[in-house]
């Protein structure tokens, strides 16, 4: 699973048209878009809500060994392009994080500065945004460091008032392919064990969605793990017609695994 971050609704449209995501309407306090293989959260702007949307999606969905972490966007900068992040930091908060660099890429590296708020005046050689350093730190509770990606593209030097949405879009767009095509050469560690026929079959009385189903899997595959029996947990429920019992069987299904 690729877990992707974007601050705003602008930098994530070409990942949320270019992948088919759609929008999972059971996270009602943070924007969710997902299909089988990727989830994309927008945080909103700034330190606090990064590090809150991170903290509330990974309070739910808990990431497996493998999993992959990737914020995307614009950013500050003194040279146009698109950049990989070799450390992100952040003064105020005096706490760096240096993601494992073990793999390849096309994309030159760069220092990302994470500020409380945007930056006129942004170092030689470094990158400027509000809200990398915060992600960074959640998200190392979750994943390794080898699979943490911080991709971000240069949308200006400090003068970002004439910026517009539209162009925040295009620039992200120009680097669509060429990420993907980066996380895709990343090759998979070994997978969790998978659900049998008949335990998936049992699963979809409840009409959950995406990232519902994401978390049942991990719960009844942790469940096994522990020595229990997924299907006999899953027949004891029996079939949801709404989304308000599907959110109330999930929750009783959490609290007998866990």
């Amino acid at each position: 699973m690729i877990y992707i971050t974007a601050a705003m609704q602008t930098e994530a449209r070409p990942f949320i048209d270019g992948l088919g995501l759609k929008a999972d309407r059971s996270f009602n306090k943070i924007r969710v878009y997902a299909n089988e293989k990727v989830i994309l959260v927008i945080t909103g702007t700034g330190v606090l809500k990064a590090a809150a949307s991170l903290g509330f999606l990974l309070g739910r969905l808990t990431p497996k060994a493998g999993d992959i972490f990737l914020n995307i966007g614009v950013c500050g900068g003194n040279k146009k392009g698109i950049f990989i992040c070799n450390k992100v930091s952040c003064p105020d908060l005096e706490r760096d994080f240096y993601p494992d660099m073990v793999y390849s890429s096309d994309f030159e590296e760069a220092e990302l500065i994470t500020y409380f708020k945007p930056q006129r005046q942004i170092p030689k050689g470094t990158l400027a945004d509000t809200e990398g350093a915060a992600l960074a730190q959640g998200a190392k509770a979750y994943f390794s460091s080898d699979r943490i990606f911080f991709i971000k593209t240069v949308s200006d030097n400090g003068d970002f008032s004439s910026l517009t949405s539209k162009a925040v879009t295009g620039l992200v767009s120009e680097h669509f392919e060429g990420i993907m095509n980066f996380l895709n050469s990343i090759p998979e560690e070994e997978e969790a064990p998978e659900l049998t026929c008949e335990e998936v079959k049992e699963t979809e009385k409840f009409h959950f969605t995406v990232t519902q189903n994401i978390m049942l899997k991990n719960l009844l595959i942790y469940y096994r793990l522990k020595g229990g029996n997924p299907l006999s947990l899953l027949k004891s429920f029996n079939e949801v017609k709404t989304k308000e019992e599907g959110r109330a069987v999930l929750e009783k299904i959490r609290k007998c695994v866990l």
